[in-house]
Formats: C-alpha cells, sequence, structure tokens
C-alpha cells in the first residue's frame, strides 16, 4: 500500500530573483485562474487576453486520479490545461516501472506538440484528481491568432519548462538523496508560490512515497529516509498531513537553488539592451 504524503511547506524568505506577490484582487471582483496568474507572470495580457482565458473554464471537468490523459504514442484532439491537481509526464518500461519526468500543475498546458498533430513520446497521467480544461483544437489556435500576448507568453512557458527538464536531470545526475529532495521542495514552492496556490508561504502536495520516488529516481524507503534526514537537521518537521519548512534559505542552500530558470522573461527583461535601449531585432 502506497504512503501518501501530503506536503504544506512554508518559506519566510523567498528568493530576491521571483517575482513579487501580486495584489489580491479587488473586493467584487473574480480571482484570476491559475492559468491567468502563470502567464501574466510571463508577458504582458491585456483585459481582453485575460477575458479569453477566463472563458477557457468552460471546458473545465473533473478527471480521477492515476487517469491517462494522453497515452504515449497518442495523438490529443485537444489541448489540455490543467486547472487543478497535478499530473505528471511519465515513461514505463516493460518491467512496469515508471519514471516521472515533469509535474504539471495548475496553469500549465499539458500537451504542446500533441495538439500539432505530433504523437507524444511520453504518457500524461494524473497523479491526483484533478479538473482539466479540455480545449478544441480549433479554439485554441484561434486563441493564439487573435491574442498576440498570450502565445508569446506559452513561448515563454516552453522555455520554462525546458529549463526544467534540464533541472530535473542535472538533480538526478548530481545531486544526493537529500539535496535532490530539497530542490524539488524548493521549485514546487516558486512555481505554486506564482499561481496563488500558496498561503503564508504554505502548500498542498499530496503525492504518495512511491510518486516522489519515481520523480527523484530513487527507491520509495530511501525517500522516507530523507525526509527524516531532512527533519533531523531542522529544515523540515511532518505533523500528520503537513510538511513544513523551517530553515527555507539552508534549504536552498543544500540544493544549490536558483530560481531564474523558472522566469526566463524576468531573466531577460534587461538583456540585450544598452542604456535600457534594445537592438534592432
Amino acid at each position: 500500500m502506497e504512503t501518501v504524503v501530503p506536503m504544506t511547506v512554508t518559506d519566510t524568505a523567498v528568493s530576491r530573483r521571483v517575482r513579487p506577490p501580486r495584489p489580491s484582487a479587488p473586493a467584487g471582483s473574480e480571482p484570476r485562474s491559475a492559468l491567468i496568474r502563470k502567464l501574466e507572470g510571463l508577458a504582458p495580457l491585456t483585459v481582453p487576453d485575460r477575458a479569453a482565458l477566463a472563458g477557457l473554464t468552460r471546458y473545465v471537468r473533473p478527471i480521477a486520479r492515476h487517469t491517462a490523459l494522453v497515452e504515449q504514442d497518442g495523438v490529443a484532439d485537444h489541448a489540455l490545461i490543467v486547472a487543478a491537481g497535478f499530473a505528471g509526464r511519465l515513461k514505463r518500461c516493460a518491467s512496469g516501472r515508471r519514471q516521472i519526468l515533469a509535474y504539471l500543475i495548475p496553469g500549465d498546458l499539458c500537451d504542446r506538440g500533441a495538439i500539432h498533430g505530433y504523437p507524444l513520446d511520453h504518457t500524461i497521467e494524473t497523479l491526483t484528481p484533478c479538473r482539466i480544461a479540455e480545449v478544441p483544437r480549433a479554439v485554441y489556435f484561434d486563441l493564439l491568432d487573435r491574442h498576440p500576448g498570450i502565445a508569446l507568453a506559452l513561448q515563454r512557458a516552453k522555455l520554462t519548462e525546458e529549463a526544467t527538464a534540464r533541472e530535473w536531470m542535472a538533480n538526478i545526475a548530481m545531486r544526493s538523496g537529500p539535496e535532490r529532495m530539497a530542490h524539488l521542495l524548493c521549485e514546487l514552492l516558486e512555481r505554486l508560490g506564482s499561481i496563488g496556490e500558496t498561503a503564508a508561504g504554505q502548500f498542498d502536495m499530496p503525492l504518495t512515497q512511491r510518486e516522489l520516488a519515481e520523480t527523484l529516481g530513487l527507491s520509495s524507503v530511501h525517500v522516507n529516509r530523507v525526509l527524516q534526514v531532512l527533519r533531523r537537521d531542522g529544515l523540515i518537521t511532518l505533523r500528520g498531513r503537513r510538511l513544513r519548512i523551517l530553515a527555507p534559505r539552508q534549504l536552498r542552500q543544500l540544493a544549490e537553488f536558483e530560481a531564474g530558470y523558472l522566469s526566463p522573461s524576468y531573466r531577460a527583461r534587461g538583456a540585450g539592451t544598452r542604456n535600457g535601449v534594445r537592438p534592432p531585432a
């Protein structure tokens, strides 16, 4: 039987390179969806852009845990966007073992390649109960045509996904078990914080130790030991269904975590300029 390790993480010293918290919505206004929060952090969005993104909520439906959204070699006929919950990209081998390649959290587009008619080289599966927007391909392409700001933000989101994939590869290849876990926790805190999924620096992450093992390239037993090490060293506490980071700065130092790869548009904001003037393309 799998052991569920839902986590809540607290950080009181957020990295300077991460975008500052956004102000709360005015009284009477509707809260912004995770997709809007994510994309407006990557490129400027107009009022019509935000309205168009808000309109995608009509395509959202609940999906049970461990449901394949797109199988390997499959081609989706919809753009799939996570509205709530955790999904993942994963590879399986004949023995049944699998490796989780990426977490897809609220606001993430699951299958950018598949909607162009390309078969996936991996499976996309819900890791928790999710709410998924299944946007018809024609509607998605029309959205990009009519809203260049959204198209730019999605291009930058893809850069972030590629950078994150490289960090995950380095995590498995170069870091010890405690360092891998520390890096994952730091990354998720930043990602979920950027879409308003944290409260007072805390967030829930209801993944099993087996799923964490399949993410970090460790055994479930090793994951358990790693969590004990982090707790013993005073970096985290585990109480029931909550995980709290007690020493965020030390955790980032352990992981050698730099958040810049999660915000390419912010990193590039001053790049290629001299005295504030960007050269011609």
